[in-house]
């Protein structure tokens, strides 16, 4: 899907929340890497776009949550993943 306009305002949305955008060592951070797993997550239940996926937040996020179908895969990489959908939920929200 790459950097869409979505894309860059959920990152700024972090940033704005006080998350990293690089790390000690000049390397890509939170800012980046969040807007990536929820790329990613998108990709994978099938949305085509972020406006989509966004309309179905609450339901996606209860589904990788540590009791939904897809806990395991929610809990990747120390529950970042999961992590990523709750502050997209977030962004979402404050959108409306």
């Amino acid at each position: 899907m790459g950097k869409t306009i979505a894309w860059r305002a959920f990152s700024k949305f972090l940033h704005d929340k006080g998350y990293s955008d690089v790390t000690k060592r000049g390397n890509p951070s939170t800012t980046y890497d969040y807007p990536s797993r929820i790329n990613r997550i998108c990709e994978r239940e099938k949305f085509s776009n972020w406006d989509d996926f966004g309309e179905h937040i609450f339901e996606i996020f209860e589904k990788y949550s540590p009791n939904g179908a897809e806990a395991e895969y929610g809990n990747q990489s120390n529950g970042s993943n999961l992590k990523a959908l709750e502050l997209f939920k977030d962004f979402y929200d404050s959108l409306n």
